[in-house]
């Protein structure tokens, strides 16, 4: 039986450092709205460390749940390990190794219900490895209406930041590689959910080194091309064709040179940010001959950025 109150917190971890785990699992558990449940799920069976901090925590405080799989299932498995155990009417997103705001909760919470929404995400602060400020992620619309329109050429709603009705949630994780969560966006518009941004900074979404440079980066943006084609078709994508209409259109050239403008977008913004302004754009203007696929990624950024800003004159 579920919890009319109750919002359960789906927070799952594979190979975070001890300070990041610790970090992240404290920033949920002083949430100025208490009636929270926070399922733990550890993707690493042969790692003790985190599961060990996490027990420690559990012993002081009830709210806790630990969830422990027997071998290494993968993000959209141990997420959907973790929502069977839940009883919240609320379901609430958290990363091992962000960080989410005492008030993120109940700004969601008052956001979706004042909305009439079915799923929020907000704004996050980009940190590095360290916790340092990087640069704000705002560019993305709030509105129903803006996050529909976006989601048609890029996701929009970050996943780390996910907040929303139990009903969404039902629809079930699919095994969709590094696109879980825009093919169950996607698959949520169709059905006729209602989907928004909180417009605040509610997360502090950490940015290792492996996350800035994924060999996997140029496969995730394949997947999402092939999951919008579906989409705006009126469809979701067949799980059991994903993995053939990718080695289709994979290209180990291309996706280095992916992986070169992505080092390139994220040094540029990172440069302008600390005042470099001449070096950063430098860097910025280097991506059309570096990767013309990421070209058209950060084509689309521009116009989520214009859909947001049409969203807040209108």
């Amino acid at each position: 039986m579920t919890d009319s109150q109750l919002v359960s917190v789906l927070m799952p971890c594979y190979r975070e450092s001890a300070k990041d785990f610790t970090e992240a699992l404290a920033s949920i558990l002083k949430q100025t709205y208490h009636r929270i449940e926070v399922v733990v799920v550890f993707d690493n069976p042969d790692d003790n460390t985190l599961y060990d901090i996490a027990q420690n925590y559990s012993s002081h405080d009830s709210r806790i749940c630990l969830v422990r799989n027997e071998r290494n299932l993968g993000l959209a498995a141990s997420l959907e390990r973790a929502f069977k155990v839940s009883r919240g009417q609320y379901i609430c997103r958290m990363d091992s190794d962000d960080i989410s705001e005492a008030q993120r909760i109940e700004r969601q919470l008052s956001y979706l219900e004042e909305h009439e929404l079915d799923l929020v995400g907000s704004y996050l602060n980009a940190i590095d490895e360290d916790g340092s400020q990087l640069y704000l992620v705002d560019s993305i619309p709030s509105s129903s209406e803006g996050v529909r329109r976006s989601l048609m050429i890029r996701n929009c709603v970050p996943h780390p930041s996910w907040f929303g009705r139990r009903s969404v949630f039902e629809m079930g994780y699919r095994s969709v590689p590094l696109a879980e969560d825009y093919d169950l966006l996607l698959r949520a518009e169709l059905e006729g959910f209602t989907i928004g941004n909180v417009p605040e900074a509610l997360i502090r979404y950490r940015m290792t080194v492996n996350s800035i440079s994924r060999s996997n980066l140029y496969k995730q943006f394949v997947v999402s091309q092939c999951l919008r084609s579906a989409f705006k078709e009126g469809r979701s994508l067949d799980v059991d064709k994903i993995d053939t209409i990718v080695a289709e259109r994979f290209d180990q050239r291309r996706a280095e040179n992916y992986l070169k403008a992505n080092a390139l977008f994220n040094n540029g913004l990172r440069n302008i940010h600390s005042g470099n302004r001449a070096k950063g754009i430098s860097q910025l203007l280097q991506i059309p001959f570096c990767s013309k696929s990421y070209l058209m990624n950060v084509i689309n950024m521009a116009r989520v950025v214009a859909i947001k800003t049409f969203e807040k004159t209108s």
